[in-house]
């Protein structure tokens, strides 16, 4: 499923991971994609589920249950999704990565008197990673920052506990 770029700052992705809801500003993503094939690759950040081949390109998938410290490990499901988004470096170049969630849910229009501030106290995963609260329906969901979320920096730490 391909998304398409409009200029409408108010429409988030929704989906879950693990049994919370979360959501994605739509502004940055670019397709929606079922599970396939993702190979691992040694040394790298625990929350990197490995790589995958789209079109032609590969691109790194990063399992947004363990980047958020919700689960320790990758498990899939019949509804597992790779949300690709795309991102740019320090030096300005644009660059794509994936994101694996348990399950895309829908779009919503939320509107900005409908964004909180994150609280301080009371959230599952780390503060930086959470940019508004939005209010939907009666549910609560917090909007993920991707600029946080996805640090290169973070991310490209070599992890020397795993196994070659």
């Amino acid at each position: 499923m391909s998304i398409k770029q409009e200029d409408n700052e108010n429409q988030f992705l929704t989906f879950y991971v693990s049994d919370d809801l979360y959501a994605l500003s739509v502004h940055n993503i670019k397709e929606i994609l079922e599970y396939s094939v993702i190979t691992k690759v040694p040394m790298i950040h625990k929350s990197i589920s490995g790589i995958t081949n789209i079109r032609g390109s590969v691109i790194p998938v990063v399992d947004l249950g363990v980047r958020l410290d919700i689960k320790d490990e990758q498990s899939l499901n019949k509804r597992t999704s790779v949300i690709v988004i795309e991102k740019e470096d320090a030096n300005g170049d644009k660059f794509l990565i994936g994101l694996l969630v348990d399950e895309v849910n829908e779009v919503y229009d939320i509107l900005a008197k409908s964004q909180e501030d994150t609280p301080a106290f009371g959230n599952k995963i780390r503060k930086e990673f959470v940019e508004h609260i939005a209010k939907v329906k009666g549910k609560f969901i917090p909007i993920l920052n991707t600029s946080t979320l996805i640090n290169i920096e973070e991310l490209s730490q070599v992890d020397d506990t795993k196994e070659m």
